[in-house]
């Protein structure tokens, strides 16, 4: 993994989800469907969200299987609307590890990744996230970290003290 490209990609993502879950794992596990105003995405939506997006690019970029994305579709990704409802959604731990392991699943898969995979562009619509493959990593990353502001505002609209990741 000597090149430079890559890792300052890996580092990004690794920085966007340190910062993700200092906020997250402050926020208490009773207030996970707190929406900070009506229609608002809510801490349990967005890890689950999260962990449905490293799937969906895993699955479209490496024709990788899904995991959990066909269960979880329809309550946490794209078109989604969050529920208040605690029973409409898995425990707070499943959704927890199923997003570190689809995490740490992709960070093995694009590890390999050369340089000439890296400049690839992405194929049709997904252009549209990121022009290559180096590009959509940081993208990725902005991704995660745009959410992780909607944490903040979750958190300070429950009165909690601001931390940093």
């Amino acid at each position: 993994m000597a090149n430079a490209l890559l890792q300052a990609g890996l580092d990004t993502l690794t920085f966007s989800r340190k910062a993700f879950m200092g906020l997250i794992d402050s926020i208490p596990e009773d207030k996970l469907l707190h929406q900070p105003s009506e229609g608002a995405n809510h801490a349990m939506w967005i890890m689950g969200h999260l962990a449905c997006t490293d799937e969906f690019f895993m699955n479209k970029l490496g024709d990788r299987p899904f995991n959990r994305f066909g269960d979880w579709e329809k309550i946490f990704f794209m078109g989604s609307k969050p529920s208040p409802n605690a029973s409409d959604y898995p425990s707070a731990n499943e959704v927890r590890e199923t997003m570190a392991n689809n995490r740490e699943q992709l960070v093995s898969w694009v590890k390999p990744w050369d340089e000439s995979k890296l400049l690839s562009p992405l194929p049709g619509d997904l252009r549209n996230f990121a022009t290559s493959h180096a590009s959509w990593i940081s993208t990725l990353a902005w991704h995660e970290g745009m959410h992780t502001g909607q944490l903040a505002a979750i958190r300070k609209s429950l009165g909690l003290t601001p931390v940093l990741g």
